[in-house]
């Protein structure tokens, strides 16, 4: 989820012309990028912290592997984004359905924990995934209203 905020808040301010020059794109996998490897050493550092001993290559590769859920939540925004700057695609469709797809995600969020954890979503994971989605597209709108003055 937090990789899907992240990305998120790394495309709502961004404009078409952004999506169209290959800024957006750039932007977005720029802030996925770090964010991963932000993650990886902070959970690693932990883990070191924890457990007061080297980490070894498997470890590391399997945190490698865990946190690539923080990666893929900017990299899609970014391929989408990344369409409007290589290809035909318009920058306002490119920056809306980057945008959507993390909505998405957060919506989902609840669902894939349950799944997670061999549970059924309940409707509290439907209702917790529809604030968090309520949070994002308030969000993108608060952003279209003042970009638009």
């Amino acid at each position: 989820m937090y990789g899907t905020v992240v990305a998120l808040a790394a495309v709502i301010p961004l404009t078409r012309d952004n999506a169209e020059s290959g800024l957006s794109f750039a932007i977005v996998l720029g802030a996925s990028l770090t964010t991963y490897v932000a993650h990886v050493l902070a959970e690693s550092a932990g883990m070191r912290a924890r457990h007061d001993e080297p980490l070894e290559i498997r470890e590391l590769r399997s945190e490698l592997r865990d946190s690539l859920p923080v990666l893929t939540s900017g990299v899609v925004p970014a391929a989408i984004l990344g369409l409007a700057w290589l290809g035909d695609a318009p920058g306002l469709w490119a920056q809306i359905a980057a945008e959507a797809y993390c909505i998405l995600r957060l919506a989902l969020t609840g669902f894939v924990i349950e799944r997670i954890r061999g549970r059924r979503p309940s409707l509290r994971t439907f209702l917790v995934g529809f604030v968090l989605a309520a949070v994002g597209v308030a969000a993108s709108v608060l952003k279209v209203v003042l970009g638009s003055h």
